[in-house]
């Protein structure tokens, strides 16, 4: 694509981005003053006036009119005034344990990014033997890394740190840096294989810690880090093969394989030896996914729960593990005579509070809509409108409305909107509540079509390196993929 077409979609889509928020400003209270003007009958007070306030957290959500983790904290805040609830009961999701969980895996996240342990070891797989004998084994390389990183960091930080790696490599080869093709695919290739490695762990992506939270506050129903895994492995594993076949190079073979190796050894001799931080973060990294991993591999390999599983139940849960792990990088030092450690709180804040905000605010929210009963009319109207669904039907129509929502709104927007809804909907039809709640959370993890889908869509787009065509056909496919491979993992693996 030339700069010129690229600012000229770049433009076009700032003026649908103005005119959306400029429609969501409006719209979100004009739909909430009708719902409290026209009461809906069978409601309570309470429920009508939740209703008020979902209908216009949705709307700003979805046009993003404000930002959405000021949503997020309007409107639990306007249920207060409005006598939904009293501010004990509406802000105490705030303090939900998974909350914390989310804290300390951006603090850990945060210390990969700052003492470059991430680059680091996208360049340890980079040159290993063999990677860079094709340009498919040198996508294979990178698709992969970038599905395993993103399992574990967020996949707006992963692209962040991927998409320069990738086109670094690209440019070092005389034979591939004026493909454009090859690299609108590659660009394409690092910002699906972010999104698409997020479902592989519960720490991946918000909208995977949204459904374990909104799963365990409304039925009571635990999720363990290895039950999780053992659907978003394979998942990942899918759906990134998917994406190799899809995107693959096509006619295209390496002519300077020398100049790109050495440009890749380069990078990593200038890394020099592990860093004090880099080890500090490793070690905590690697201790938090082996706590959070054990108990689950311990009844899976045992059948029972012993060596300390019981313990950890109650005192070690996953959430713990994660908080802990990433407090314990402002303990661990890297200079102590200086008296520096791995993270410091100015790095601490950097974090991306915004996503923990709007999951509190979508979980103060989800509890509501079950204190007034709300729930429960929610329940027999999608009941009536979808006649009595069989539990496979309903979560097919969960997976394909998520990812529909998803393409016109963050996921994590996305998750909170529906993770809940169709727990409501399952509960209503006396169907299992976990294999929805998971199809829904990772279909929310979905929406390739368009920049505005997902922050990973968003970077790759910014390139200048992908038309808007070629992401929408290439969005539409892995949508499309996507949503059969949730539908039999959770129906297979759940």
């Amino acid at each position: 694509m030339h700069a010129d077409a690229a600012q000229r979609l770049s433009d076009a889509e700032a003026r649908f981005e103005a005119a959306r928020r400029r429609v969501g400003i409006w719209l979100g209270p004009l739909a909430a003053a009708l719902l409290l003007a026209f009461p809906i009958p069978g409601l309570s007070p309470e429920a009508q006036r939740l209703a008020a306030v979902l209908a216009l957290a949705v709307i700003f959500w979805i046009t993003e009119a404000i930002p959405m983790a000021a949503t997020a904290l309007l409107a639990p805040a306007l249920c207060i005034p409005l006598g939904i609830a009293d501010d004990k009961a509406i802000l105490a999701p705030f303090a939900s344990p998974s909350i914390f969980l989310f804290i300390g895996s951006f603090f850990l996240a945060e210390a990969m990014r700052r003492h470059g342990l991430d680059q680091r070891m996208a360049l340890w797989l980079l040159t290993r033997r063999g990677v860079t004998r094709s340009p498919f084994t040198l996508f294979a390389a990178l698709g992969a890394m970038t599905a395993i990183l993103s399992m574990w960091m967020s996949n707006v930080a992963t692209t962040a740190m991927m998409l320069p790696v990738a086109t670094g490599v690209l440019n070092a080869c005389p034979g591939l840096r004026d493909n454009r093709r090859l690299q609108c695919d590659l660009v394409l290739l690092i910002a699906f294989a972010a999104s698409v490695g997020g479902l592989g762990t519960p720490v991946g992506t918000p909208p995977n810690i949204i459904a374990m939270g909104f799963l365990k506050k409304l039925s009571g129903d635990s999720i363990t880090f290895v039950d999780w895994m053992k659907i978003g492995v394979p998942l990942v594993f899918v759906l990134t093969a998917f994406l190799l076949w899809w995107l693959r190079p096509k006619g295209v073979v390496f002519t300077d394989r020398a100049a790109m190796d050495a440009d890749l050894l380069a990078r990593r001799s200038a890394l020099g030896p592990l860093t004090p931080g880099q080890l500090n973060t490793a070690f905590v990294f690697s201790l938090a996914v082996a706590l959070w991993m054990y108990p689950g591999l311990v009844e899976l390999t045992t059948g029972q729960r012993i060596l300390g599983v019981d313990w950890m139940a109650r005192y070690l849960k996953e959430e713990t593990v994660g908080l802990l792990a990433g407090l314990s990088l402002f303990l661990l030092p890297t200079n102590l005579k200086n008296h520096e450690f791995t993270l410091t709180w100015e790095e601490a804040v950097g974090i991306d509070w915004g996503t923990i905000f709007l999951f509190a605010g979508g979980l103060a929210l989800g509890t509501q809509i079950f204190a007034t009963g709300l729930a429960d009319a929610m329940g027999r109207s999608m009941s009536s409108a979808l006649g009595q669904p069989s539990l496979w039907s309903l979560v097919a129509a969960g997976v394909i409305l998520s990812i529909i929502l998803s393409e016109a709104t963050s996921n994590t927007a996305s998750a909170n909107v529906m993770v809940p809804l169709f727990i409501i909907l399952a509960g209503s039809a006396s169907l299992p509540q976990r294999p929805v709640a998971l199809a829904v959370s990772l279909a929310c993890s979905f929406g390739f079509m368009l920049p505005v889908s997902t922050g990973p869509n968003a970077m790759a787009y910014s390139t200048g390196l992908v038309p808007l065509p070629r992401m929408i056909r290439a969005g539409i496919a892995l949508d499309i993929v996507g949503a059969a491979a949730v539908w039999l993992a959770v129906r297979l693996l759940s």
